[in-house]
């Protein structure tokens, strides 16, 4: 899933990625990605969700699939995956 997302990040291509949300419910979203950070001990994957227009982040252990799309992007903030 990392080497995914890492990847279409160095590629500069979104991703679809299915995320299970904090109400249990699976989401699936276009997305580019961005970066990992660790948040009170937890590994959070962020990117940006074209769809919403906005940052969003998903705990790294709640994403259920990614896969790289040929879809380009040009970076809003730097690539770090």
């Amino acid at each position: 899933m990392k080497q995914i997302i890492g990847n279409a990040g160095k590629n500069l291509h979104t991703i679809i990625i299915t995320a299970r949300e904090k109400d249990g419910t699976a989401e699936t979203r276009e997305a580019e990605p961005y970066s990992y950070r660790i948040t009170k001990g937890e590994e959070k994957f962020f990117c940006f969700d074209i769809q919403k227009g906005g940052i969003r982040n998903f705990a790294v252990s709640n994403i259920i699939s990614v896969e790289e799309t040929q879809n380009s992007f040009t970076p809003r903030w730097s690539v770090e995956v």
